[in-house]
């Protein structure tokens, strides 16, 4: 499940491993009763009930996992009952709870406690918002569940909670390996609801016996996967050698690097890092980078003016631009957060900052495909630094690494070699987790080693060795750092 679409992916590991998406749909979102933006749960699981229909005479299957993106979550009361519809982290009843939490225990805190980039969409200011905003709803919460655990509920009336999706909170202790529990009881956050964390790749349950009727997929066993999609992403990143940054590119950029042990000090706090979970444990140091997001914005806008245009119309349009480099802007500003009139808050940002005003579709996909390729140049640098190690290469996984523009301006920007591939990696890294916990498969090292060897597609991108682009790196660079101080004096 994606923040744009879900799809049912089969995954096939008799020989090579070969994926097949069999079916995919809009993830559905609505507006409340209290005018929140949603996620429109039961049409979630209606989705997911006609995926699994239509998978069902192709099977039998081996087991069912479900990966989401982070941040959003349900609340069941004491009947297991849904109190409301997940909202979504793109609404806006968070705005404003970074500083007050600030107020109330400190940033250094946030980010010491847990680890945890300081995302004002986090679950920890999500949970901050309904105790303000609708107690009634904290009051009578018996459960907490991410939106992995929660479809997982709905399929198998089992509650649960996974480990690498837990820390994406703002709530989870990756230091401790539990709860912040003080933290969350300075916040007024009620700690009942944080249930037990267990292990990518502990058995869920089979399918609830009406699921089985109405799908014809019979007792399917369901496994709590790497749930977070990154998480997923990552297990089927083959690493070229330690230290080498991945980037699974979608909605959201997410750009790390795998280490044994949680690294949370000035720098990590600073430059926005964040200490999450991954398979067997392990930790992601990364960045919550504003990836695609943006763009998907940018072709709303445009569809609503008539001009109805392809990602990859999009990109070959941003290739043609004369002069690659003409706007640039921090992607992670707040303003290109929230949904809705895109367009047009890139361009007052041009304004704002001194910079020509994209106006074409070209122009402003051009400016959001440099912008993006810098964040990602200067994240490089901070991880390498962060963690000691050389990164002699930085690999994109997920569908923006389709985007070969963007991958050649990465490794231009960066100096280091991209490699892209698999496309499929988050629904290869979850099922790679169920074939590791039902003994199909010995260890995430030879689920790589046959990931290397069944990919036929992987892109390889090196840096440009023209003079006059390496003369012109220090300006470029110069100019983006100017644009993030200018955001953190703000």
């Amino acid at each position: 499940m994606g923040a744009e679409s879900g799809r049912l992916v089969i995954v096939d590991f008799s020989e090579v491993i070969s994926t097949e998406v069999i079916y995919r749909f809009e993830t559905p979102i609505m507006t409340d009763s209290l005018g929140r933006r949603c996620w429109d749960f039961p049409k979630i699981v209606e989705e997911v009930v006609r995926a699994l229909t239509e998978a069902a005479p192709r099977g039998p299957f081996e087991s069912l996992a479900v990966d989401t993106w982070g941040l959003d979550f349900g609340l069941l009361d004491a009947q297991s009952s849904l109190i409301s519809n997940p909202v979504s982290h793109r609404d806006h009843r968070t705005d404003g709870y970074l500083k007050k939490d600030d107020e109330l225990v400190g940033v250094e805190r946030l980010h010491f406690d847990t680890g945890a980039q300081l995302l004002e969409i986090n679950s920890i200011f999500q949970l901050m918002a309904i105790q303000d905003q609708s107690p009634e709803e904290l009051a009578v919460a018996r459960h907490l569940l991410m939106m992995p655990d929660l479809i997982l509920f709905a399929l198998t009336g089992e509650i649960g909670m996974e480990y690498t999706i837990a820390s994406t909170t703002g709530l989870y202790d990756t230091q401790g390996n539990e709860w912040a529990i003080g933290l969350a009881r300075d916040l007024n956050i009620p700690t009942h609801i944080l249930g037990d964390v267990v292990d990518a790749g502990t058995f869920r349950g089979t399918l609830l016996e009406e699921i089985q009727l109405k799908t014809g997929m019979g007792p399917l066993r369901c496994f709590a996967t790497s749930s977070h999609d990154t998480a997923a992403a990552v297990v089927a990143t083959p690493l070229s050698s330690p230290g080498s940054a991945y980037i699974s590119s979608g909605t959201w950029s997410l750009m790390g690097v795998e280490i044994d042990a949680p690294i949370i000090n000035e720098t990590t706090l600073e430059e926005r890092l964040t200490n999450e979970g991954g398979f067997d444990r392990s930790i992601r140091l990364l960045r919550n980078i504003t990836g695609l997001w943006i763009i998907q914005e940018v072709r709303r806008d445009l569809k609503s003016q008539g001009i109805d245009i392809s990602y990859v119309e999009l990109v070959e349009l941003a290739r043609k631009e004369e002069d690659p480099w003409r706007t640039l802007f921090f992607v992670d500003a707040p303003i290109f957060v929230y949904a809705g009139g895109m367009i047009s808050r890139i361009q007052e940002y041009a304004r704002q900052t001194n910079q020509p005003v994209p106006e074409t579709p070209g122009q402003l996909a051009q400016a959001t495909f440099a912008s993006l390729a810098l964040q990602y140049a200067h994240t490089a640098e901070v991880l390498a630094d962060c963690s000691g190690l050389s990164m002699p290469a930085i690999h994109i996984v997920g569908g923006g690494s389709q985007n070969a523009h963007l991958s050649q301006m990465t490794a231009d920007l960066s100096r280091r070699e991209v490699i892209t591939g698999p496309i499929e990696a988050t629904a290869i890294g979850n099922a790679i987790v169920q074939a590791i916990a039902s003994g199909e498969m010995a260890d995430i090292e030879s689920a790589r080693a046959m990931i290397e060897s069944s990919e036929a597609n992987f892109g390889r991108f090196t840096p440009q060795s023209d003079n006059s682009f390496i003369g012109e790196l220090a300006t470029l660079h110069a100019r983006y750092e100017s644009l993030i101080k200018l955001e953190e004096s703000q």
